[in-house]
């Protein structure tokens, strides 16, 4: 659009009311530059607060959950050696009264046939004699 000099006068076409109840056309004056600004700065929404993002503050832990350094960590690691130990125990018993065990089932297997081959010989003995 080309500039125009400030002393000439703009002037826009409207619709206006006529007293005898109609409507025709007239001139209305342009809005001045600084009426055009005012307008402008009135009818535009106002300027929202900027949100920027704010980083997180970084997470730290309670002074009551501190790491555990020093004597109180070998402390625990005697702690589970011991444990580790006291579980081998028991381990080592039921593997020794699993061998007495197959061991007297092996007694109790040679005392059975032993026993049955003596009945089987009294009752031939007893069937010829009886005979």
């Amino acid at each position: 659009m080309p500039d125009s000099p400030p002393s000439q006068a703009h002037f826009h076409v409207v619709g206006i009311r006529t007293p005898s109840g109609g409507y025709s056309k007239g001139l209305m004056p342009g809005p001045s530059p600084k009426r055009k600004r005012d307008e402008s700065v009135d009818s535009s929404p106002r300027a929202s607060k900027v949100r920027r993002h704010i980083s997180l503050p970084p997470i730290t832990r309670p002074e009551d959950d501190k790491v555990l350094k020093g004597p109180k960590v070998a402390k625990l690691l005697c702690n589970i050696i011991e444990m580790r130990k006291e579980h081998k125990r028991p381990s080592d018993q039921v593997v020794e009264l699993t061998l007495d065990l197959k061991s007297v089932k092996d007694d109790y297997d040679t005392l059975h046939r032993g026993l049955c081959s003596k009945v089987n010989t009294l009752a031939k003995t007893i069937g010829k004699n009886g005979a």
